[in-house]
C-alpha cells in the first residue's frame, strides 16, 4: 500500500514536470505565443481523461496491475524521450498533438491503478485510503512544477531536462514491473532503461526548433534560464542579432554609423529630454541600449531591470558593450519590471526606456496596458520622457494617449510625457554631439554616415493618434490587464501548419 502512495506522487511529479516541458517546448517553436498553455493544457486534459479510462479498464480486468502500470511507464517514457525530437520542428504540426496527448495518457493509466492498489476495502475505511492516495498525487503534481519549473531549467537544458524525465519515467516503470514479479525483469525492460539512459547524447534539440537565423549567420550562443531561452547569431558585420524566446530582441550594436538596431529612436531622446541624471531602463536584452545611454550628457545614475539574467551572461562576450556590467553608475536587477516598480515607489526618474518586446507575445499586456503605463507615470519627475516600443501597434499609441497629455509616435516607438516636447528637437543637435562613450564622441561632423544619421534622427515627424490614424486599417483600443487584446484579439493566431517563421527586426 505504501508503495501505492509513493508511486502515486512519483507520476504526479512525472506528469505535471512533463507538462511544464512540453509548455516550455511549443512556447519556444511558438515564439512565446500566449495560446502555449492552454494549447498544451488541453491536450493533457483530453490525455488525462483518457488514460485514466484504460486503467480504470485493467483494473477490471488483470491482477498484474503493477505491470500495466510499469509496462504504461516504459512506453510513456521513451515517447517522452523521443517526442521532441521527432515532431517537427520549427513549425508546430499534428505530431505535436500526438505526443503531448500520449505523454498525458501514458501516465495517468497508472492513477485508477494507484487507487485500486492503495485501497483498503476494510469497511469506513476505503474514503481515508483513497484520500491519502490522492494526497500523495497532489503532492507530486505540486513539486513537479515547483523543481522542474523553477529549478531544473534553471540548470539544465530544456533537452537534458525531458531527457532526463523520460528516464526517470522509464525507471519507474522498471521497479514496477520488478516489484510484481519477485525483482525479475524481462530483458527488454532493462534493455528500455539503458537505452533511455542514452538520450543523452542525442543531438542538440535547440539547433532544430530555432526559427530565427538570418541568412548567412552562424548561431553563436544559446543560453537557457528558468525565465527563458536566449540565442544569438553572428552574420559578420553589424553586430550580432539577439532573440529571446527564439524572437528578435536586439543586436549589439552601438555604433550610429552602421545603426542595424534603429538607433535614431534612442538618440532622439537625447534631443527632447536634455540632461537626463536618472534614467531607468526595463528590459537590458544585449546591453546596448544601456551602453548609449551611460553616455547621454547629464547621466549620473541608471537602475536596469531584466527578467531573464541570462543577458547578463551574453553580454560579457561583447566588450564593447560589457562595461555596463562593471560601471558603479548603472545598477541591474534580475526581477520583473512591473513588480519592481511596485517594490520601489519612490524611485523617481528623468526617463523610463523599454525596448518592449511584440505586442503579440505572452505578457506583453504586462508593460503595455493602462493599468502599467499608470505606475510608471507615477516615477517620471515632473517633466520626464518616457518611451517604448509599440511594434506598430495602433493599440499601444492609443493606450498611452489615455495616460500621459502628450503622446507620440517616432518610427515604431511612442515617446509620453506631461509636456509637449516636440519644440526641443530644434536645439537638439549638440546635445547628440554631447554623446560620448569613454571619453570618445558617437557622431561626428565631418564623418557622412553620421551626418545622414543626424539629419534622419532629428527629421522625423512624431505622430499624434489621429495622424497615425490614416496608417492604419483600423482605429486603436485601449489596452487593459482585462481584456489583453495585444495577445489575443489582435495578436498573433497559433497554427499548427505555420512553417518556419521569419525573423523579426524591431
Amino acid at each position: 500500500m505504501i508503495f501505492a502512495w509513493i508511486l502515486s506522487m512519483c507520476v504526479g511529479f512525472l506528469s505535471l514536470s512533463q507538462e511544464i516541458l512540453w509548455m516550455r517546448y511549443v512556447g519556444y517553436a511558438g515564439q512565446a505565443i500566449p495560446w502555449a498553455f492552454s494549447f498544451v493544457l488541453m491536450i493533457y486534459l483530453v490525455g488525462i481523461a483518457r488514460g485514466a479510462m484504460i486503467g480504470s479498464d485493467y483494473c477490471k480486468k488483470t491482477t498484474k496491475l503493477y505491470t500495466v502500470a510499469g509496462k504504461a511507464l516504459l512506453l510513456g517514457g521513451v515517447l517522452d524521450i523521443i517526442g521532441p525530437f521527432i515532431a517537427p520542428i520549427p513549425k508546430l504540426h499534428y505530431s505535436v498533438i500526438l505526443f503531448i496527448y500520449l505523454c498525458a495518457l501514458l501516465k495517468s493509466v497508472v492513477f485508477p491503478i494507484v487507487h485500486h492498489l492503495g485501497a483498503t476495502p476494510t469497511p469506513g475505511k476505503v474514503g481515508k485510503s483513497v484520500s491519502r492516495v490522492y494526497f500523495m498525487n497532489i503532492v507530486g503534481a505540486t513539486l513537479g512544477p515547483l523543481v522542474t519549473g523553477y529549478w531544473i531549467v534553471n540548470h539544465v537544458s530544456l533537452q537534458t531536462a525531458m531527457v532526463l524525465m523520460g528516464v526517470l519515467t522509464c525507471l519507474l516503470g522498471f521497479i514496477c514491473i520488478a516489484k510484481e514479479n519477485n525483482g525479475k525483469v524481462t530483458a527488454v525492460s532493462a534493455l528500455v532503461v539503458i537505452a533511455a539512459s542514452g538520450a543523452f547524447f542525442l543531438p542538440n534539440l535547440l539547433a532544430s526548433m530555432i526559427a530565427c537565423i538570418p541568412p548567412h549567420s552562424t548561431l553563436r550562443h544559446v543560453i537557457e534560464t528558468r525565465a527563458g531561452i536566449i540565442h544569438s547569431a553572428h552574420p559578420g558585420s553589424g553586430g550580432d542579432y539577439t532573440y529571446g524566446e527564439n524572437v528578435y530582441d536586439g543586436r549589439t550594436n552601438i555604433d550610429p554609423a552602421v545603426n542595424s538596431n534603429g538607433l535614431q529612436r534612442l538618440f532622439i531622446l537625447a534631443a527632447i529630454k536634455p540632461h537626463p541624471a536618472r534614467i531607468l531602463e526595463i528590459g537590458l536584452s544585449s546591453g546596448a541600449w544601456a551602453r548609449i545611454l551611460s553616455g547621454f550628457p547629464g547621466f549620473k545614475h541608471m537602475d536596469v531591470v531584466e527578467i531573464n539574467a541570462g543577458y547578463l551572461k551574453l553580454i560579457q562576450d561583447y566588450p564593447e558593450i560589457a562595461p555596463i556590467l562593471k560601471d558603479p553608475r548603472i545598477h541591474i536587477y534580475v526581477d520583473d519590471g512591473r513588480r519592481w516598480l511596485k517594490r520601489h515607489p519612490d524611485e523617481k526618474y528623468d526617463m523610463i526606456v523599454m525596448n518592449t518586446t511584440w505586442y503579440w507575445r505572452t505578457y506583453s499586456t504586462n508593460l503595455l496596458s493602462q493599468q502599467f503605463l499608470r505606475i510608471a507615470k507615477q516615477h517620471l519627475l515632473p517633466g520626464g520622457v518616457m518611451t517604448y516600443n509599440s511594434t506598430y501597434s495602433p493599440d499601444v499609441l492609443k493606450t498611452a494617449s489615455t495616460v500621459f497629455p502628450y503622446a507620440f509616435e517616432y518610427y515604431n516607438f511612442v515617446y509620453v510625457s506631461d509636456h509637449d516636447f516636440r519644440p526641443l528637437v530644434k536645439t537638439g543637435l549638440h546635445r547628440l554631439l554631447a554623446i560620448r562613450l569613454d571619453g570618445k564622441p558617437l557622431l561626428d561632423l565631418h564623418n557622412e554616415k553620421d551626418v545622414n544619421f543626424i539629419n534622419d534622427t532629428l527629421q522625423e515627424a512624431f505622430l499624434t493618434v489621429d495622424e497615425r490614424r490614416k496608417y492604419d486599417k483600423r482605429a486603436g483600443e485601449v489596452i487593459t490587464d482585462w481584456n489583453m487584446i495585444t495577445e489575443f484579439k489582435h495578436g498573433r493566431h497559433m497554427s499548427l501548419f505555420c512553417g518556419k517563421y521569419g525573423y523579426y527586426e524591431r
